[in-house]
């Protein structure tokens, strides 16, 4: 007979690293939005193939925003009844999938593989933070959860130089097939790991929400939550319409050829990724991770109302400049914000409601690229659609205002 301490013995020689952990959720998310980032890396060249203009690139992320939604709502239980690791292997194979049928010579398949890459896309975020809210350590949980989150930069790094020498030197379909080949070796890297991180499998629990709405509502009443969830919805709104149509506008409007466009949107990825670690290691020493997002949306407001004087005559060190301090006030949040909202999840719960936020978020995914581009159709003027950019800098500051001066009330309460 074996004794009731083997089975625990064993599991812990096998299971792998904190590092390897991170690692693997880092760039296995990485892959996945590199994957959702080829198109806008590259729209000018597949526009110009099918006869569309490329403004219209927005509505693509729009559409995997759809996608995302829709897998928040409805799978909120899948990681835990198939295991974390599991639940974002399927999304890998799903994003792949998109990732194919938009290849298909048609304009008309385009959307459709960008709503299976959304499907895909939103099974990935919330096993990935139940995962770390598991394995790290409390004092280093910001950190670890803005590392992680520079995955979001780091697959836009990847879009924005590989998917233009690819598309100039192959043909834009092979940037495509690049982008599915490298979510085949995460899939394999959550494989090494899978059997450790998903030994907490309830096989009787739903996977499927019964009510959809669930997640929006439960955050909706928590008014710290939905003070955050709001910020979340608006940063994301910022940042995916910076790395939607950087390289557009720098085409349109400053006449960079697409390599060198790309290279801009590699700056602002870079920045990104950047800031996301240090405004982790920020939020850990200070203790202060509301006041740190507070100031951020103050400098993504400036910034966005500086864009309105967007020209051919800017140099171009202050095009890099600029876009890259962008990408770093809108692209720094992630990590932190969603340590923050995992910090307060009831056990077992942190998948739920870091997927509640992420459903706000997604929303600002769905309507900002889709403003954006209806922006430039209303005004043909790309600098006045990223000036635009100043109204979820407005909503941020608004929500993290309110959020702060809850907390400080709050305080008193509870000496």
């Amino acid at each position: 007979m074996i004794p009731p301490s083997a089975p625990s013995v064993n599991r812990s020689r096998r299971q792998p690293s904190l590092a390897f952990l991170v690692f693997t959720l880092t760039f296995s998310h990485a892959m996945a939005v590199g994957s959702v980032l080829v198109l806008p890396a590259i729209a000018p060249v597949v526009a110009a193939e099918y006869g569309i203009d490329a403004s219209l690139v927005g509505y693509h992320i729009s559409v995997v925003s759809i996608g995302l939604i829709a897998s928040l709502a409805m799978c909120v239980g899948l990681s835990r009844r198939l295991g974390a690791a599991r639940t974002a292997q399927i999304g890998q194979c799903l994003v792949a999938c998109g990732m194919l049928c938009a290849i298909i010579p048609s304009p008309g398949f385009l959307l459709p593989g960008s709503l299976v890459i959304g499907l895909g896309f939103g099974l990935l975020a919330p096993p990935a933070s139940a995962l770390m809210m598991r394995f790290a350590p409390p004092g280093r949980r910001n950190l670890v959860f803005s590392i992680q989150q520079t995955s979001v930069p780091l697959g836009g790094v990847i879009a924005a130089l590989a998917a233009p020498a690819i598309t100039v030197n192959f043909g834009w379909r092979w940037a495509f097939l690049q982008a599915v080949f490298m979510l085949g070796l995460a899939i394999i890297l959550l494989q090494v790991g899978r059997p450790s991180w998903d030994d907490d499998v309830e096989p009787e629990h739903p996977a499927f929400a019964r009510d959809p709405l669930e997640g929006l509502r439960a955050n909706w009443r928590d008014r710290n939550l939905r003070l955050l969830s709001l910020a979340g919805m608006s940063f994301c709104w910022a940042q995916f319409c910076v790395a939607t149509f950087a390289v557009v506008a720098c085409v349109a409007v400053l006449d960079m050829t697409l390599v060198h466009a790309g290279l801009v949107l590699t700056a602002v990825q870079v920045a990104s990724t950047l800031g996301r670690m240090l405004a982790g290691w920020i939020a850990d020493r200070t203790g202060s991770a509301g006041r740190l997002l507070l100031w951020m949306s103050w400098t993504m407001l400036a910034l966005s109302i500086g864009f309105i004087w967007l020209s051919p005559g800017w140099p171009l060190p202050l095009v890099y400049t600029l876009f890259a301090l962008l990408g770093i006030a809108s692209g720094a949040w992630a990590g932190v914000l969603m340590a923050e909202v995992g910090k307060g999840a009831p056990p077992g719960r942190v998948a739920a409601v870091v997927g509640g936020m992420l459903l706000y978020v997604n929303i600002g995914k769905l309507v900002g690229p889709a403003v954006f581009s209806l922006s430039y159709a209303l005004t043909h003027s790309y600098s006045i659609a990223f000036a635009l950019l100043a109204v979820p800098s407005l909503i941020a500051v608004g929500c993290l205002r309110a959020q702060q001066k809850a907390q400080q009330q709050a305080q008193p309460r509870a000496a």
